[in-house]
């Protein structure tokens, strides 16, 4: 059996732990159902086990340490006693340690916005209609948001090009009120949220994944766009692309 990049997708994310328990569970039904695709978790997982094996403890080498000592000032004299050596041991490991979790504080607030939009849009997947305003009439889903958001969002009418308008919502993104505007494609809706973009330098289109979901974002003039859908990796980025097209130069 052949399998899409969604399964790809969610598969990889079954395996880091990434998804909620509700598809985990769903998951992991299709793994009992699907012989090829257990088999290819069982040599994903085999494969991990192997190279995790081979990873040697994360410690400083001794040039490295040397050179940290040297910038600190903490170089050894002879008569120093072995509490100094301790010591310098000890602040050295708070220095590698900080310098270690700094960077994964980065690497984690850059997942924050991914996790609250895909968060709001399996939200509104659950209610019982996962808009505020329900119109495929951009002219209407527009005014909609006069005055319930500091800037005004773009609505771009893409029914031609196989995603029309289903309607929009205010969701909450960093204790914000920002507009998601809602698409549909066949079976499957598409989230697309818009806030404003503070640095308002474009940014091109960036892929992230969490709980299974893959999320799609960009920036182009002084708004931050993201898209967030069940539906197939290369179905999102059309969409994407029909909506920068479609909006380009407003």
């Amino acid at each position: 059996m052949t399998h899409s990049p969604q399964d790809e997708l969610l598969l990889n994310a079954y395996l880091d732990g990434e998804l909620d328990p509700i598809e985990a569970t769903r998951f992991e039904e299709r793994l009992g159902a699907d012989a090829a695709l257990n088999a290819q978790a069982e040599a994903l997982r085999a494969l991990r086990e192997a190279l995790r094996s081979d990873l040697a403890d994360d410690m400083p080498s001794l040039e490295l340490r040397r050179r940290i000592m040297a910038k600190l000032n903490l170089l050894p004299r002879a008569d120093n006693n072995s509490w100094f050596a301790l010591a310098a041991s000890f602040l050295i490991g708070a220095v590698l340690a900080g310098v270690t979790t700094f960077g994964a504080l980065n690497y984690r607030a850059g997942d924050d916005v991914a996790a609250e939009i895909v968060s709001a849009h399996v939200r509104a997947l659950m209610a019982p209609q996962p808009t505020d305003v329900a119109s495929s009439d951009h002219h209407t889903v527009k005014p909609w948001f006069n005055g319930k958001l500091a800037f005004a969002p773009t609505v771009a009418d893409l029914s031609a090009k196989g995603f029309p308008l289903v309607g929009g919502r205010i969701d909450v993104v960093r204790v914000a009120p920002v507009a998601s505007l809602v698409y549909s494609h066949g079976k499957h809706l598409i989230s697309l949220t818009e806030m404003p973009n503070m640095r308002g330098a474009p940014a091109p289109v960036t892929r992230h994944l969490e709980k299974g979901y893959l999320a799609l974002s960009w920036s182009d003039d002084g708004i931050t766009y993201w898209a967030v859908s069940d539906a197939a990796p290369n179905e999102l980025e059309n969409f994407a692309a029909q909506f920068r097209a479609g909006t380009a130069g407003s």
